[in-house]
């Protein structure tokens, strides 16, 4: 099962560069999907109606699982010119910048960013963000606090950062809640200790 629909990316508009800053060559293109049963985005090099010649798979919810390549399934022996693999392999290296940039912190907040998921995916409500802010800022500096808050509720680091200067109202009961959520949530997935 895939969500969203895969799209195809041909070349941009004139004058808009590709993300990699690499003019994207004729007839070749990218598909986006991402595969849930996966939990990771592919990146598939298309040209023309040929598909998948060649697939990068890029996770990006277990920090324990790598970024990979395949090749096309079917065995054919495909010639691709230089210049496309150089362009979808800066497509990809972007893609990995932008999905797993949160796999390169220190691994208290890897950790805290696992498990925090898993609550939101439960059910998370405004009224959690100063217990998360509380309860964060009790292991990890605040540039890291704004770093695990951004990836997975998708505020701005800066936004954190002014939150933390003067932290919202928050009961030791609403802190030892979510704690406790955070704990059981990493026990149930299997992505942390708990």
């Amino acid at each position: 099962m895939t969500d969203p629909a895969p799209h195809s990316s041909p070349a941009p508009p004139p004058g808009l560069a590709p993300p990699s800053g690499l003019a994207p060559p004729s007839d070749y293109g990218i598909t986006r999907i991402y595969v849930l049963s996966e939990d990771a985005w592919h990146l598939e090099l298309d040209h023309g109606d040929e598909r998948r010649l060649l697939t990068a798979v890029i996770p990006d919810k277990d920090p324990r699982r790598e970024p990979s390549l395949c090749l096309d399934a079917t065995g054919r022996h495909r010639h691709v010119p230089y210049e496309v693999v150089r362009w979808f392999m800066a497509e990809v290296a972007d893609e990995v910048e932008r999905c797993r940039a949160w796999t390169r912190l220190p691994p208290a907040a890897v950790d805290a960013v696992v498990r925090l998921r898993d609550v939101v995916a439960d059910g998370w409500g405004d009224e959690d963000h100063p217990a998360v802010l509380a309860l964060l800022s009790e292991t990890l500096p605040s540039d890291q606090v704004a770093a695990v808050v951004a990836e997975v509720l998708g505020v701005e680091p800066a936004t954190v950062l002014a939150d933390l200067a003067e932290p919202p109202a928050t009961s030791a009961r609403d802190v030892a809640a979510l704690r406790e959520r955070m704990a059981e949530a990493g026990r149930a997935s299997g992505t942390t200790d708990g």
